[in-house]
Order: structure tokens, then sequence, then C-alpha cells
């Protein structure tokens, strides 16, 4: 899977030959590979996005990869959006059936994101650790409320929430040329700088081809930063 920023702009970067394969080791090109199934997903006013997720196949290893938007949490019938919502609500206490209630979904749906979560929770800590670290960020700063302190789930979407704020400010956005070295007139800085940014992109298993990650912010960005596995960061089994 590869989580895209602006599907559209993915979309015309598969058909021009411009998407590499996430792959570990793989340093191939992405073709066309017809369409995912068509679902539709609801919203956090109730309304109903209707997605087919392009397929490619990498040229090199033959794997094929979804090509699914940062708002799309994988397997699910909700955006990342409802989700989010329900996991704030979850993290200031409230109960399940309670938060069911507020995002208008069935209480034994929530209860199994929220169990997926606290399962995941130290993965995904790890995850916001890790992005965070790169930015020069900690993920521990004194922002989440301090009734959150010590509860699985309220830390990691407070950890979460801090790696994507920092991940925005540092990485999201290519650095600006500079003037270039005395002899050689090469902004050396920048070319380290892009080089990382794409390491970490490549990492993330994201593709931007359109620049749109700058803007991203909040829950769809939290979702692309755990390469669409927040609720599917528990343990095997």
């Amino acid at each position: 899977m590869i989580t895209v920023v602006d599907p559209d702009a993915a979309r015309d970067a598969l058909l021009a030959g411009r998407l590499s394969c996430p792959e570990p080791g793989c340093d191939g090109i992405l073709r066309v590979w017809s369409r995912a199934r068509a679902r539709q997903l609801r919203r956090r006013d109730g309304g109903l996005i209707a997605l087919r997720p392009d397929r490619a196949r990498c040229r090199r290893c033959a794997v094929t990869q979804v090509l699914l938007p940062a708002w799309c949490v994988p397997r699910r019938g909700y955006d990342v959006e409802v989700v989010g919502a329900a996991l704030l609500a979850a993290a200031d206490g409230v109960g399940h059936r309670r938060v069911a209630a507020g995002v208008d979904v069935p209480a034994g749906t929530v209860r199994g994101w929220l169990r997926a979560v606290r399962a995941g929770a130290p993965a995904l800590t790890a995850c916001a650790v890790g992005v965070a670290a790169a930015a020069g960020a900690s993920v521990f700063p004194a922002q989440a409320p301090a009734r959150w302190a010590g509860r699985a789930l309220p830390e990691a979407v407070a950890a979460l929430g801090v790696a994507a704020r920092a991940f925005a400010l540092s990485l999201a956005t290519p650095r600006p040329p500079g003037p270039g070295g005395h002899w050689s007139g090469v902004d050396y800085l920048a070319v380290i700088a892009e080089r990382h940014r794409r390491h970490l992109h490549r990492g993330l298993r994201l593709a931007d081809p359109g620049a749109a990650l700058a803007a991203l912010r909040g829950w769809p960005l939290i979702n692309l930063l755990t390469g669409g596995r927040l609720l599917a960061c528990g343990p095997p089994g």
C-alpha cells in the first residue's frame, strides 16, 4: 500500500511512469494495474465519499500496490476524521457507547477501534518517536493534558499529535536552496536535506508528486505517518 496526499497528482505521476516502488531494496518504477474495488466511506458530517483507488504494479519486483488517499483508513468504512474524533473522545475518558453516539458509529465498531489502538499503543508511540526524532523533536513535551498520563491510548494519541506537528514544521516542505559552496556553487545542505526528506517519504510509503504534503494537517497527516496502520498496529494474533 502507498499513501498519497493528492490522488489526482498521484494518478498523473503513475500514468507518466514517475512513481517509484516503495518496497525495500527495489528501485523499480510502478505502472498502472487496474483499479481496486469501489467502496463508500462515511465522513464526519455524515456524508458519503465514493472511492475506487488506483492500483499499481512494479515493473521490477512485480509487487502490487494500492494507492490510498491520506484520509482513508484501510479496510474501514469511515474516514480518518471520524476515527480521530472517536480516539480523542476516548482519550478524555468517555466510554465507548457515548463515543459511538457522538460520532454516529455503531458501538461495537468503536469498541473495536479503541481495542485496536490500545493493543497497538506501543507500536504507535514508537512510530511517533521515530518520526519526531527525524524532525528533531521530542514526543513528550508538556503539551498533553495531565489526565492522559499513564494511559496507553491517550499517550499514543498525544505522541502522534506531537509527531505530526514536528513533521509538518520540519520535514514536509523542502529546504529552500541557499547560496551554494564557495568553490562549487552547490548548496550541499539543501542536497542532504532533500535526500533525507525523500528517504523518510520512502520509509513512510507515501507519494506526493503534487507537493501537497506541506498543507496536510490533523488526522490525515497522522494516518499518513502511521502508514495507514492507525487501527492495525497491534501485536500479531
